[in-house]
């Protein structure tokens, strides 16, 4: 799912099925008031609203998070945030290109949730296990965003780019827990933690993509974490 690609068709498929009970809620995300608009000074030209943008992403987010891409209009995200058609079109292009905006700050977040987990953790198995269910569960609803990235026109370049700063900046985050796993100990010296690191974000991409018919995200981030820590040989 996460993992680097040169061939950009290795990303998952846009369509998808998703069980009832396998559905996660949105990152928490303060609710923004809902202001009156600010007029300009000249009291010309059309209103601003203040959070607008932020309010617009809001909402996408969570009806993204709840239905599939094609399912959510764009009539539906800006009723539920308090705005008009217009207005949000006038912040995005379309429809894929607010999909990702939202996928990408909600990924942002997804990260410093992770972190703050990864606080109480007492090992590495915990550790990667906290990583591994955040992410697997953030990305189930999510698919279609992969292949969005696929598609050279979907998506402007400077979106692609900051998905892939943010993917990158989880790939050195969980390279940064097995660099302590290999100083304690825990880890074979010599271990390379930066290829480890891009093996698990591919598991998980893996995970996301082929096994969602047959699993739960639970079950799943039991199996990556034993298969990335344990290996499948019988011991």
């Amino acid at each position: 799912m996460c993992a680097e690609r040169n061939d950009r068709s290795a990303d998952t498929d846009s369509r998808d099925y998703e069980p009832d009970d396998c559905r996660f809620p949105v990152l928490s995300v303060k609710r923004l008031p809902v202001s009156p608009p600010i007029r300009r000074k000249d009291g010309r030209g059309r209103p601003s609203t203040p959070f607008l943008r932020e309010r617009i992403l809001q909402s996408a987010a969570e009806l993204f998070a709840d239905r599939e891409f094609d399912l959510v209009l764009i009539d539906e995200v800006a009723t539920h945030a308090g705005v008009g058609k217009g207005s949000v079109y006038r912040q995005f292009k379309s429809k894929e290109e607010l999909y990702a905006a939202a996928v990408i700050d909600g990924f942002a977040e997804l990260q410093r949730e992770i972190r703050t987990a990864l606080a109480g953790c007492t090992s590495v198995r915990d550790q990667i296990a906290t990583i591994v269910r955040h992410t697997v569960r953030f990305f189930w609803t999510r698919r279609q965003f992969f292949a969005l990235l696929r598609d050279p026109k979907a998506l402007p370049p400077s979106q692609e780019r900051q998905y892939r700063a943010q993917r990158n900046e989880l790939s050195r985050l969980i390279s940064g827990v097995l660099d302590e796993a290999v100083r304690r100990g825990t880890m074979r010296p010599g271990y390379d933690t930066r290829v480890a690191a891009e093996a698990l974000l591919g598991m998980i991409r893996g995970i996301n993509r082929y096994g969602r018919e047959y699993t739960t995200p639970d079950r799943a981030v039991d199996v990556v974490t034993s298969i990335f820590l344990d290996g499948c040989a019988a011991r």
